[in-house]
């Protein structure tokens, strides 16, 4: 598998023309004006520029030279200093802050106004309640519109009343309004919301205390017994209205005032900061930003040379040390740049560099892929007349993830090659690119393919014993029941009378027989050229039980000593791959479990073979025994080439590695879940076929 490789823009562009030009320092450009902020601001672009001296040296010139000056006057300049910023910023928070501060102190204010109001009137009319119930029960009703009127010497109680049970005013803190109707005396009390509460409060025989809905009131219901009538208890009520509006007007100006002072405090700290940054740290912030400039202009042996242990002092040393590392680095990356190009072609990886379908640049291992003698014949070529018919967008695709794809290149000489290859896109002589890493796997296919073919004999190999037993049986009974046949028809030439009806019928059985066994024989000798052939490698629809069916009776014989053979099979449709390959693939998995289960004990043990629709689009097979299961160390080797857990001579460590390679050629995948001591169980989940293809029957058997 490739790795995308780290191709640093300049040394690409170094592989193409490289030709750095010596280092000439340049004037320094005199910026107008000048302050602390102009350094600071100016170091952000010291840093980017210095980078970019480095990685070209030819272009420092060019930037110094490029600079431009600052327009704006001196005395914008100064708006803009550390020294008038701060001040500045802590001024407008200062106004932020006492806004904020006057806002929340207001209405925390008006809060605590409100519910003191409330529990006020709350209590007043408790105490009322109980002492005019008492005047009302003995008479005394001038002494109750006294206390009533004693009210009214409260500046904040705007009207109190006391209404009897028909509405009419008994006692008030306005005098003219005794004797009056509640709804002429005060109309509020007419409204749905008053008749509403006041009859709350007597269900609940409580006072009822609220504030307005616009916070400028208190107003409180509380019910009176006026004493009894001819029928039952007569019930008046007390009305209390308090006005916020004057206390709200005092809380709000000791917030105010409050605010103020946490202003004037803020304002004189940014005063206080602003002769800090003028005489504190304005000289030595305009040093920097000399020695800004001067390294901005490339000169790389300037240094700021600030001491002090505060921020500042930290920054210059900061500023020093980037320096000295820019320098450094320049120095360092001249020397790397040989290194690069060299390693870049001398790699063994061919390496193609291209930008709108044309080849920019192609180290030497792709012009040898290609069959060319120089990096000349492939530049400003296409990169489709590098390719096979139906690979032109090969090329001009990242490649997802890292992720290696095949692509077939076309030889100079017109033969295939096939390569591995990764493609991402770079910067490329400060233009964007695309840059494609191939390998050439040619070979490597080669090989992989006469592995598929080896271990495909060597599973015949391991089957032939158990095949020619197969094929013994039945000549062994064809050639008995033959002469049987050949004897009997003999006796009755020899003797010239007929046969019995019960020896014809014994004869005709004996060929029936014969005739089986010829079948059988036919049918174990179609299966090994099934699994045999290879010149079919092309994909199309195959019906899995057949291909099952097939190999299990291959694998008869190695199964039917150690367990017994179980189908399960489902109604699935058929797969998309190849019949050939998919043979060779369950081949392996059944002869797997058949070893992975001790002799001697079959009917204990089952080998069970399972087909069943998966997810939308996908058939599931899974082989499942009863063997001695893998352990948890082995699982995540399980695929890897020449793993083996198998006695010397009895595996080769190819079958599962060529099974899985096998699995994901065909788009599917191979999973695998053990227990040690309870058996195995492999999942193969295949493609369903184009939607035409017809289902295969579904049956149960063992």
């Amino acid at each position: 598998m490739l790795r995308p490789v780290y191709l640093h823009q300049r040394g690409l562009a170094g592989l193409v023309s490289w030709d750095p030009a010596p280092h000439e320092p340049a004037e320094t450009p005199e910026l107008a004006g000048g302050g602390p902020t102009a350094a600071v601001v100016y170091l952000h672009a010291v840093a980017a520029r210095s980078v970019a001296t480095c990685r070209d040296p030819s272009a420092a010139k060019g930037v110094a030279m490029n600079t431009p000056t600052p327009i704006w006057s001196a005395g914008g300049h100064r708006l803009l200093s550390l020294r008038v910023l701060v001040p500045l910023a802590l001024l407008a928070y200062a106004c932020v802050f006492g806004l904020y501060t006057l806002q929340r102190d207001v209405a925390v204010r008006e809060q605590q106004v409100e519910e003191h109001a409330r529990q006020d009137v709350t209590l007043r009319m408790t105490h009322l309640q109980g002492t005019l119930e008492y005047l009302l029960r003995t008479g005394q009703l001038e002494a109750l519109r006294e206390m009533i009127s004693y009210l009214g010497s409260s500046p904040d109680l705007r009207v109190g009343l006391l209404l009897d049970d028909q509405g009419i005013v008994l006692a008030s803190t306005r005098l003219p309004l005794i004797g009056q109707p509640a709804r002429l005396a005060w109309p509020e009390l007419a409204s749905p919301e008053a008749t509403a509460r006041m009859k709350a409060a007597q269900e609940r025989m409580s006072g009822d205390v609220r504030v307005s809905e616009d916070g400028s009131r208190v107003v409180g219901y509380c019910p009176i017994n006026l004493g009894a009538g001819l029928h039952e208890a007569r019930w008046g009520f007390l009305y209390l209205q308090h006005d916020l509006s004057q206390l709200k007007a005092a809380q709000r100006y000791r917030a105010e005032r409050a605010a103020l002072r946490s202003s004037l405090l803020l304002v004189l700290i940014a005063g206080l900061m602003g002769l800090f940054f003028h005489f504190a740290l304005g000289r030595r912030v305009q040093r920097l930003e000399t020695a800004a400039r001067h390294l901005a202009g490339g000169r790389l042996n300037v240094r700021a040379g600030l001491r002090g242990v505060d921020e500042l002092g930290t920054l210059g040393r900061a500023f020093d040390e980037m320096a000295e590392r820019i320098s450094q680095d320049q120095e360092a990356l001249r020397r790397s740049e040989a290194s690069f190009r060299t390693l870049i072609e001398r790699t063994p990886d061919a390496i193609f560099v291209h930008r709108e379908h044309t080849v920019l640049f192609a180290n030497l291992a792709a012009v040898a892929l290609l069959g060319h003698e120089r990096e000349e014949e492939l530049r400003g070529r296409k990169t489709e007349e590098l390719l096979m018919p139906g690979e032109q967008d090969a090329l001009a695709e990242s490649s997802q993830s890292g992720a290696a794809r095949e692509v077939r290149f076309r030889h100079r000489g017109g033969q295939q090659v096939l390569g591995e290859v990764v493609t991402f896109s770079v910067p490329f002589d400060g233009h964007p690119a695309v840059v494609s890493i191939a390998r050439d796997i040619t070979e490597r296919k080669q090989v992989q393919e006469k592995l598929r073919s080896t271990d495909r004999m060597v599973s015949l190999g391991t089957l032939a014993a158990g095949v020619a037993h197969e094929l013994n049986n039945p000549i062994s009974y064809v050639l008995s029941n033959l002469r049987f046949a050949v004897d009997e028809l003999g006796e009755q030439t020899a003797s010239g009378t007929p046969l019995p009806t019960e020896q014809v019928q014994e004869v005709q059985q004996a060929l029936r027989e014969a005739l089986e066994g010829g079948e059988r024989m036919r049918n174990i000798v179609r299966d090994l050229r099934s699994f045999s052939r290879r010149e079919d490698e092309g994909f199309g629809p195959v019906d899995i039980h057949a291909v099952l069916d097939s190999c299990s009776s291959l694998a008869r014989s190695e199964i039917r000593h150690r367990a017994q053979l179980v189908k399960e099979y489902g109604e699935i449709p058929q797969v998309l791959g190849n019949e050939s390959r998919l043979g060779q693939l369950f081949l392996n998995l059944l002869v797997n479990a058949a070893q992975a289960i001790p002799e001697g004990d079959a009917k204990a043990n089952t080998v069970r073979l399972t087909t069943a629709r998966a997810e939308a689009g996908w058939v599931v097979i899974s082989v499942q025994d009863t063997g001695v299961g893998i352990p948890p160390e082995n699982l995540q080797r399980l695929f890897k080439p020449f793993f083996t857990t198998k006695p010397v001579g009895v595996g080769t460590g190819l079958g599962l590695s060529i099974c899985h390679g096998i699995v994901t050629a065909m788009g599917g995948r191979i999973e695998v879940s053990s227990e040690v001591g309870k058996g195995t169980t492999f999942r193969v989940l295949m493609p369903v076929a184009e939607k035409g293809s017809q289902a295969t029957p579904g049956a149960k058997s063992s």
